[in-house]
């Protein structure tokens, strides 16, 4: 095997793919704006950004695979679409793509449907990993990290339906061996952690980890959209996140798959596991 290139390499889910491809003895082209400047055994930094194609062609010689993570914006189909293309003539046969849980569900101009579409069209054998919410943003301030810490609640949109919430590193590992090995077997596949939890369920154990009341808040979808909007969120990520609060009042997010049982060869990570190993950056004060 070549290399294989990964992209956003520094990224929550990307750089445990970076180091799990490493650890099977593969080369990776760890791409990111700012690489570091020397390789450092079988990782080998590569600048790569997705709004300059100047860099696109370096970072794709001599690869096999891609793991792909899209970027944000609002060209998003047509970007993918013409990488996916060039990675065709470069040379590559494979892609694992991170997409997110009931993108299927979405609406024909959603940008995350799109790109998959993009991907299941492409002469490409590919993987579409469709991860439920990331156990890491509990600790990112991105999300609910500096809530946690600093105001004691945990605020999501939800009707009373529950999340099968998945460490990013499970989802790295179902990536890794997807790259490694023979075939991804142009699928799609939902990715979940080993139980579903409501809100109130959700503080409960984040409470018990940190030793101190974390209180659930339900936010209806006309009151996220109002805090966001107040906030000076663009309308189309207000729009996004929208979606996500009616995906999960659903039910979209209850299931739960064994598939990182599958593929990893082992169960998935529990929360209260990831909680307890966090303990320390949930409580009041504290951080990461």
């Amino acid at each position: 095997m070549n290399g294989i290139l990964v992209t956003k390499a520094t990224g929550t889910t990307g750089r445990h793919v970076v180091s799990g491809l490493a650890g099977r003895g593969v080369t990776v082209k760890a791409a990111s704006r700012n690489p570091s400047s020397a390789p450092q055994g079988d990782i080998v930094p590569v600048a790569f950004d997705w709004e300059n194609r100047s860099t696109w062609a370096s970072a794709l010689a001599g690869v096999d695979a891609v793991y792909l993570v899209k970027p944000e914006c609002a060209e998003v189909t047509e970007i993918v679409g013409d990488f996916t293309r060039l990675a065709e003539t470069s040379g590559a046969t494979k892609i694992v793509l991170l997409s997110e849980i009931a993108a299927e569900t979405r609406a024909d101009d959603a940008h995350e449907l799109q790109v998959e579409r993009v991907i299941g069209e492409s002469d490409l054998d590919y993987a579409i990993l469709r991860p439920n919410w990331f156990m890491q943003d509990f600790v990112d301030d991105r999300f609910f990290g500096d809530l946690i810490r600093q105001d004691g609640v945990v605020v999501m949109t939800t009707g009373g339906a529950a999340t099968s919430w998945i460490d990013a590193r499970d989802i790295a590992a179902v990536a890794v061996e997807l790259l490694v090995g023979r075939n991804c077997g142009k699928q799609a596949l939902t990715l979940t952690g080993p139980e579903a939890f409501t809100l109130e369920q959700l503080a409960d154990r984040i409470s018990a980890a940190a030793g101190t009341v974390v209180r659930p808040v339900e936010e209806t979808t006309e009151a996220a959209e109002a805090r966001l909007r107040s906030a000076g969120a663009p309308e189309q990520f207000i729009e996004y996140f929208s979606n996500i609060g009616r995906s999960i009042i659903k039910g979209d997010t209850a299931v739960v798959t064994g598939i990182v049982a599958d593929i990893a060869g082992r169960p998935p990570r529990s929360l209260d596991a990831f909680l307890a190993e966090h303990a320390s950056s949930l409580r009041r004060g504290g951080g990461l």
